[in-house]
């Protein structure tokens, strides 16, 4: 009976430092899959600032295998556009130029605009016509575009070119005269200029069926190598497509002006809106108050 007692605290302490062994362990597999400083909660915010789903496999901890593992991601419309940041104050749109064909010039027209800022904008033009000759102002006066960029003294330059070209070039066309005007504009501009290179908008449902030019599934192609364009060079990449489209990928009818390619009022305002809650983080930006990276 003494030995039989003996033996079950005996057996206890032979088993225990297994069992120690196996919680220790456990534990260990556990804060290594933690990034340093930072636990589920955040983890669960930033899939909730980013939208996406953060993958979660049940009873497994540690490191695991990547099917994918040395995949290359290709660089999209939506993966590298600048993300809403909150609002910024009008002042910041101070120094800004737009440059553009008459998309970018109903600013200039309509009562949703940038009245503060200075545009280069042109009908019916495209990167080549840029760099070429004279084009037309919004008074209808012959001028050289490049001139009236350089006098600007910008510090801030939006980009919108594509909606012309997609008549009258290939996408391998539009592409290269797009990083030519790019090759022949920045060195002319002060290096810390910032750019905004802007998707082009979408068109109606019914422009888009009527005229294959202007075919979504092509304005998305395109925006996407004009994505790739902006990124390669460090440039700021807006997604306006998809700030003007509705639920189906077309333009929203409410935005639609009579020819389905240019925008009313309201086309406009969004467009101003979307512009204003999606800037480039700098020290010294003017946010609102409200918006995350507001500093009072």
């Amino acid at each position: 009976m003494v030995i039989l007692l003996l033996a079950i605290p005996i057996t206890a302490l032979i088993e225990a430092p297994g069992k120690l062994s196996a919680a220790d362990s456990s534990s260990v597999s556990i804060a290594q899959s933690q990034p340093e400083g930072q636990d589920t909660a955040s983890q669960s915010t930033a899939s909730e600032q980013t939208g996406e789903q953060v993958p979660v496999q049940s009873g497994i901890v540690g490191p695991q295998k990547q099917e994918n593992a040395g995949a290359v991601v290709p660089v999209t419309a939506s993966l590298v556009s600048l993300w809403e940041n909150g609002r910024v104050d009008m002042s910041y749109f101070d120094d800004a130029l737009f440059i553009g064909d008459s998309l970018t010039q109903g600013f200039q027209i309509y009562s949703s605009s940038f009245e503060n800022a200075t545009y280069a904008a042109y009908v019916g033009v495209g990167p080549k016509e840029l760099m070429q000759g004279t084009v037309s102002n919004i008074n209808g006066e012959q001028v050289s575009a490049i001139d009236e960029i350089l006098a600007a003294n910008a510090g801030k330059v939006y980009i919108l070119l594509g909606t012309n070209s997609l008549q009258n070039l290939t996408d391998e066309a539009f592409i290269k005269y797009y990083n030519d005007f790019l090759d022949y504009l920045l060195p002319q501009l002060p290096a810390e200029t910032v750019y905004y290179i802007q998707a082009i908008p979408p068109v109606s449902a019914e422009k888009a069926a009527a005229d294959e030019s202007y075919a979504l599934s092509r304005i998305q192609s395109v925006n996407d190598q004009l994505a790739q364009m902006a990124y390669t060079r460090g440039l700021n990449f807006v997604n306006l497509y998809a700030g003007l489209a509705g639920e189906d990928g077309a333009l929203r009818a409410e935005y639609a002006s009579g020819d389905g390619i240019h925008l009313n009022d309201a086309g406009y305002n969004a467009w101003r809106e979307y512009l204003i809650t999606h800037t480039a983080y700098r020290q010294g930006n003017p946010y609102l108050p409200g918006s995350p990276l507001y500093v009072g």
